[in-house]
């Protein structure tokens, strides 16, 4: 026998439902009037302003490049670039060479060199570019003084300057 005033297992489960879907829906509602109602986001756009004021001076400068390039080789005997130090224009910190065409290569001088050899192991038979820079201050560099050398047998060398 069942109580009147207390519902069957059933009933009670089907209420509690009905009771948590309204709650639900209240709560919906609350939110979806609560986004509705708040105002935009207002800019944060800084409203300051400052003077200061600051000097400085600049000076433009140019690494020169090594002038009066030459180079000597012949049987036996790899060439060799002799040049002029640069006159004027930044402080040099030394000076690149370096190969490209058939060969590869390279290295750094000091800032007083006047001459370089280029190893006979760095060479092939064939043509290729040597190529000189004044490395100056800050990583700056000159234009590039180039040369042509080759080597035509194993002993026998030869370049050129333009």
């Amino acid at each position: 026998m069942t109580l009147p005033w207390i519902p069957d297992a059933p009933a009670r489960e089907k209420t509690r439902r009905v009771r948590r879907r309204r709650l639900a829906g209240a709560v919906a509602l609350l939110l979806t009037g609560t986004v509705v109602v708040l105002p935009p986001a207002q800019s944060t756009m800084a409203a300051w302003t400052d003077t200061e004021y600051g000097t400085g001076s600049l000076q433009a400068g140019t690494v020169s490049p090594p002038t009066n390039l030459q180079c000597t080789a012949g049987l036996a005997t790899p060439p060799t670039f002799t040049w002029s130090l640069p006159v004027g224009g930044l402080t040099r910190s030394g000076f690149t060479w370096s190969l490209s065409g058939g060969f590869s290569g390279g290295g750094t001088l000091a800032a007083t060199a006047t001459s370089v050899t280029v190893p006979g192991a760095l060479l092939s038979v064939g043509s290729g570019t040597f190529q000189l820079v004044a490395n100056g201050p800050g990583g700056w560099t000159s234009t590039p003084v180039t040369g042509t050398i080759g080597m035509l047998t194993v002993l026998l060398y030869s370049c050129s300057v333009p």
